[in-house]
């Protein structure tokens, strides 16, 4: 391992330390593998991964922008915590983004229920708001569309806690705020 690679890996380690109690060392481990992957160029990456352009945001009649957000197991099932939210463009995978949800130890509990029980997003729709600063950081709040005890929920960077929809990567938190800034989405759903 190179030593920048091997030092980001280390700050990396410190930042997901970070993120609040419950945080497994599983959990870090992904959260880890997936900022040091993101060094190496994948082979494909959907048109908008490094934000919008005039051409990506024309768009047909009919056609609108969605944002999705689903476990990254297809099965429906990741003892890990990763997620995948995604941008739409009618049927069009725009962009893509590894995300995490729920502390690994919380995977199963009730998501619907009492807030601050590290579970995962409840399934559903959720109102979102325009990027606002927090801290350092970004923050763009989801107002659940359904009947639940959970509040507070937000997309955000993934220090402090892994409850909402925490995006690893800041660059593409940011990135993410740009198509959202652009694109006036607001609505986010959960659909695992």
């Amino acid at each position: 391992m190179s030593r920048p690679i091997h030092l980001l890996a280390f700050a990396i380690s410190l930042l997901m330390l970070s993120c609040g109690a419950g945080q497994s060392a599983r959990q870090i481990a992904f959260l880890e593998t997936k900022k040091t992957s993101a060094v190496q160029p994948p082979r494909w990456q959907p048109p908008g991964q490094k934000g919008p352009t005039p051409a990506l945001l024309q768009i047909r009649q009919g056609e609108h922008f969605s944002l999705k957000a689903r476990r990254s197991d297809p099965k429906g099932f990741t003892p890990s915590g990763s997620w995948i939210l995604e941008l739409f463009k009618g049927q069009q995978l725009i962009a893509r983004w590894p995300a995490v949800s729920g502390y690994e130890s919380k995977q199963t509990a009730d998501r619907l229920w009492t807030p601050g029980n590290g579970a995962p997003l409840p399934i559903g729709t959720y109102a979102l708001g325009q990027p606002e600063p927090w801290g350092t950081d970004l923050w763009l709040n989801l107002a659940p569309q359904f009947e639940t005890d959970r509040s507070g929920l937000g997309i955000h960077n993934c220090n402090p806690g892994s409850g909402c929809l925490c995006i690893p990567n800041r660059n593409d938190l940011k990135v993410l705020a740009n198509w959202v800034k652009a694109t006036k989405i607001q609505k986010l759903r959960i659909i695992d």
